[in-house]
């Protein structure tokens, strides 16, 4: 029976020392907005490091945005001035970030087409030199 308190005792202890280790900073309006900004960040798009492609997620990062502004809106007269400037900072960049990469998503998309076009062009004329040379 002395060991059983023993293992209580070395549990406690571990516990502690975890909790110590992984001891979080209190929670914060800034920071909560802060790590919002930074997931509207991430699906605004980023290079995979393994592949080297852009990686975006528009839908995700508008509603990441949308609702910023949502906070803006039900919390104004509520927040500190520097909460305040923050927040209106935050979602200009965001907006304007989010234009940036709509717009270039749609040039590449529109690159990607005419590439695709300008293959089937040259398989098609291609195609049609062989059959007239088979022809002569």
């Amino acid at each position: 029976m002395t060991q059983e308190p023993d293992k209580e005792i070395i549990e406690e202890e571990a516990k502690e020392s975890e909790q110590e280790m992984y001891e979080l900073p209190p929670v914060t309006f800034e920071d909560f907005v802060l790590n919002l900004y930074n997931i509207a960040l991430m699906n605004l798009g980023y290079r995979d490091p393994e592949s080297g492609k852009v990686i975006r997620n528009l839908p995700m990062s508008k509603h990441t945005i949308d609702t910023i502004g949502m906070l803006e809106e039900k919390t104004k007269g509520n927040l500190t001035a520097p909460e305040s400037n923050m927040l209106g900072n935050i979602l200009y960049e965001l907006r304007m970030n989010y234009l940036r990469a709509s717009n270039q998503a749609q040039s590449e998309s529109e690159n990607n087409e005419k590439k695709e076009e300008n293959k089937e062009e040259k398989e098609e004329n291609k195609e049609e030199k062989e059959e007239k040379s088979d022809s002569q």
